[in-house]
């Protein structure tokens, strides 16, 4: 069984030009993955999934277009991301680490 133990700590790696993105679980209900930012901004996100986020480490802020809400989350705050709402990464610190849960319809 240990040979399932893996550490979300581990092997994080920070480049400064894109995220590096990591998939820790993948099934067809729900997918979680690991994803270090280091001052990356995204484009505007308009997903048919539902998204949790969770910041385990650095400044993150995340816009909703249509309401024109700003969220700053720091290390431990979470935030739920409907399917459908328009989003935008606005800022992230160097380094950012989050984990991220999507759910209901997968992209794979």
């Amino acid at each position: 069984m240990s040979d399932y133990i893996e550490n979300l700590f581990q092997d994080l790696s920070y480049s400064g030009r894109e995220e590096e993105i990591r998939s820790l679980f993948s099934s067809e209900d729900v997918r979680i993955e690991r994803i270090c930012s280091s001052g990356q901004t995204s484009g505007i996100y308009d997903q048919e999934e539902d998204e949790w986020v969770l910041v385990l480490d650095g400044r993150a802020q995340i816009l909703f277009v249509d309401e024109g809400e700003t969220h700053r989350l720091k290390k431990g705050d979470h935030l739920y991301i409907p399917a459908g709402c328009r989003h935008q990464v606005t800022y992230t610190s160097d380094p950012c680490l989050w984990l991220c849960v999507f759910w209901g319809k997968i992209a794979r």
